[in-house]
């Protein structure tokens, strides 16, 4: 157990913790070995603590407390919409297509002439030959940008939740029940879509790439499809729906919830979803950065986008709807399932925050949204400091011996990262980056090697299944797959000469200067994203 003080920004509904969604005070956050929020004090009740502060509460009166001074407290933030195997990307353009002609739907970008050879390939290389870095790259990307919950693992052989972020769709608190959030980016056949229903009905949230392209395309049908299948509960997630008509958000009328991300809506659409016309119905709009190829690298950049977006549209969504996007929306979205409360700082909630370094008196909804990575001081899942400022991370219980180290932006940073095959140890960041370097050195005999050392240990476990007499057996070797509209196999199949493959450099862990110069006379946004920049100068 530990406790962080600073500026709270809970975001909480108890009315003991502050007197609106929306307050910031003077506080600490007390979490407990449970990993839930045990209470929130204010630091000027009270005489019995010490400096001003609020007494520590029964049972935590020998734990750290880590001081951030005017630093901001907030939630930890929550990225609903994902494809964490496709982030070590940059991002992707067809440089073949005509420029004044925006892709029209999901269906149409896939098939593009460089599609294959720019996302496909390389994404597959990683996958099969160094799954395990893979994932472990894309969520130290999320945590960076303050993410402590990601939709988004690719398809695979086995539940894992996050080594470094807590995965959505495998979170079972302990149930066991892999049930509670289903995802397809796959669009299901009606048969498909009633059984969803159902499982909704059971209680399990369904997450569902739902219309995605221009406003009227072919692609808006799936929304009535899953309107006909009764898919429209309240634990319907529904990612992206740009292409209906805006006024079909009133047939939803179980509000359920819809994952917005402008920045990729924009770059191959040229369109967005009609955040305005979602909410005027009813639905919770959660904020999600997509992929590399044509997203943000983190919910904190997403942030921005939508500001940008909203200011375009003249939309008038003030910054703390954009900062609930990322915290109370999808955090309320999710305790359906749960049973759990999360994007929220109260007592009983899951205890995951974000510090984020600011100046006593700025307002703090503002900091948030224009906060770099840099400004990312601390971040705690679970009630246990998972990363941030070395110096934070000590008081925090975390010393060095326990984490690893990285630099963000030319800032020292630590992050607790263990092993995959033994919890104890730590893997140093730097052996992740240096394994993922030798896949994108030698693409075609690593890619070959991970096939026979995936073959070699599947046959190694049906022997010992055969033979156990009921001991236990080893468990399989994680095997992921790629997950795009089109289906679980990179389209068109791989290059017959697998020596054909070639991996770009891994991208930045930050929305550094080479993303942002990226972004310009390139995608379909009219040069409304060229302004992200200004975020970060």
């Amino acid at each position: 157990m530990f406790a962080v003080r600073g500026r709270i920004v809970p975001l909480s509904a108890d009315r003991e913790v502050s007197k609106g969604e929306l307050d910031a005070f003077a506080g600490t956050v007390w979490l407990g070995d449970d990993g839930m929020v045990t209470a929130i004090t204010h630091g000027t009740h009270g005489t019995h603590g010490t400096h001003g502060h609020a007494a520590a509460p029964p049972g935590f009166e020998k734990a750290p407390v880590v001081d951030v001074g005017s630093s901001l407290v907030f939630p930890g933030l929550i990225d609903l919409h994902n494809h964490l195997a496709y982030n070590t990307l940059p991002l992707w353009t067809e440089e073949t297509r005509d420029k004044a002609k925006p892709f029209l739907h999901h269906n149409s970008w896939p098939g593009a002439q460089s599609y294959a050879a720019s996302v496909t390939w390389p994404a597959y290389a990683f996958i099969t030959a160094s799954p395990q870095e893979l994932l472990a790259y894309a969520e130290t990307r999320a945590i960076v940008g303050g993410t402590t919950t990601i939709q988004g693992s690719p398809p695979k052989n086995r539940p894992r939740d996050g080594w470094v972020v807590r995965n959505a769709e495998d979170e079972t608190w302990g149930t066991h029940d892999t049930n509670l959030i289903q995802a397809s980016t796959l669009t299901l056949n009606p048969e498909g879509l009633l059984k969803k229903a159902a499982r909704m009905r059971q209680g399990s949230a369904f997450i569902y790439h739902c219309s995605e392209g221009q406003v009227g395309t072919v692609v808006a049908q799936e929304f009535h499809d899953a309107k006909k299948a009764d898919c429209l509960q309240e634990r319907f997630i529904a990612v992206h729906c740009n292409a209906i008509d805006p006024k079909d958000f009133a047939g939803w009328r179980r509000h359920g919830a819809v994952v917005w991300s402008p920045f990729s809506n924009l770059w191959l659409y040229s369109s967005t979803t009609n955040v305005p016309a979602a909410m005027e119905a009813g639905q919770t709009v959660c904020l999600g950065s997509d992929w590399g190829p044509s997203g943000t690298r983190s919910v904190l950049g997403e942030l921005k986008v939508a500001r940008l977006v909203s200011d375009e549209n003249q939309w008038g969504l003030s910054d703390s709807d954009l900062v609930r996007m990322v915290t109370t929306n999808p955090g309320d979205v999710l305790a359906r399932p749960w049973k759990r409360q999360v994007g929220r700082l109260q007592p009983g909630a899951v205890g995951d925050l974000l510090v984020i370094r600011a100046g006593p008196r700025v307002d703090p909804f503002r900091a948030l949204l224009s906060a770099r990575e840099r400004d990312v001081e601390l971040v705690v899942i679970g009630g246990r400091a998972q990363y941030g400022k070395p110096a934070l991370m000590a008081r925090a219980g975390r010393n060095g011996t326990a984490t690893t180290s990285l630099s963000v932006d030319g800032e020292a940073r630590a992050m607790v990262l263990t092993r995959p095959d033994d919890p104890g140890a730590t893997w140093e960041w730097d052996d992740v980056v240096a394994r993922m370097e030798v896949v994108r050195g030698h693409p075609m005999r690593e890619i070959e090697k991970g096939r026979t050392r995936q073959e070699a240990a599947m046959a190694s476990v049906y022997l010992a299944r055969s033979r156990n007499g009921g001991r236990p057996v080893p468990q399989p070797p994680l095997r992921l797959a790629l997950d795009m509209p089109t289906g679980l196999t990179p389209l068109g199949g791989l290059p017959k000469n697998l020596d054909e493959i070639t991996v770009p450099a891994l991208a930045g862990l930050s929305h550094d200067g080479e993303f942002l110069d990226s972004i310009v006379g390139r995608g379909y946004h009219g040069g409304v994203l060229d302004d992200l920049a200004r975020f970060y100068r």
